[in-house]
């Protein structure tokens, strides 16, 4: 058993993750990371303060690891490029961590995952503020729409299984698709 002393937030969530790495989000219960943790259910709720609590945890640190490994590959990047970078490092950072990315892919998880939605949003302004394509105006507002659904709609096909073709071949579709789709933003 784990003592109490030596459990963390991040040993948790860690655990957390493992499991729905191995056996997929719908299987995580408080019961099951409990085992894991070798503590009773009750003591899960010292970490977090109910099921979504967790997963949303869980959200929130994969976009926050997600910002951290985009924020290194900007550095000097601007414009269209940066749009591109983003969309590859991102798309790079949820086929790294695949059984995470429905928690961003889900329109009903996102619902229900409120701080991970919210840091989601932010990742993405930070983005568009800094390419000048603040959603305020009506031409931002289209232009992020289009670089989201682009993305997110890629992403959702190929995870689901949707592209029944080689890798090399999803990899320049994705080029492709990211490039259409930037190339209709006018970036300032």
């Amino acid at each position: 058993m784990v003592k109490r002393r030596a459990l963390t937030q991040d040993i948790v969530l860690d655990q957390a993750n493992r499991l729905i790495a191995e056996n997929g989000i719908e299987k995580l219960t408080i019961r099951a990371l409990a085992d894991v943790l070798e503590i009773r259910p009750q003591s899960v709720y010292n970490y977090a303060d109910s099921l979504n609590d967790l997963l949303d945890q869980v959200g929130v640190q994969f976009v926050q690891q997600l910002s951290d490994r985009l924020m290194r590959r900007l550095v000097g990047v601007g414009g269209k490029e940066a749009l591109m970078v983003f969309a590859q490092e991102f798309r790079q950072g949820c086929r790294k961590q695949q059984h995470l990315a429905p928690i961003l892919m889900d329109p009903n998880d996102m619902r229900q995952l409120k701080r991970t939605h919210e840091a989601l949003s932010t990742l993405y302004l930070q983005m568009f503020r800094s390419l000048h394509l603040v959603e305020g105006s009506e031409e931002g507002l289209v232009a992020s729409t289009l670089y989201r659904s682009a993305l997110f709609g890629f992403l959702v096909q190929e995870f689901g299984g949707f592209l029944n073709i080689s890798q090399r071949r999803i990899d320049a579709r994705f080029k492709q698709v990211m490039r259409l789709a930037i190339d209709q933003i006018d970036p300032e």
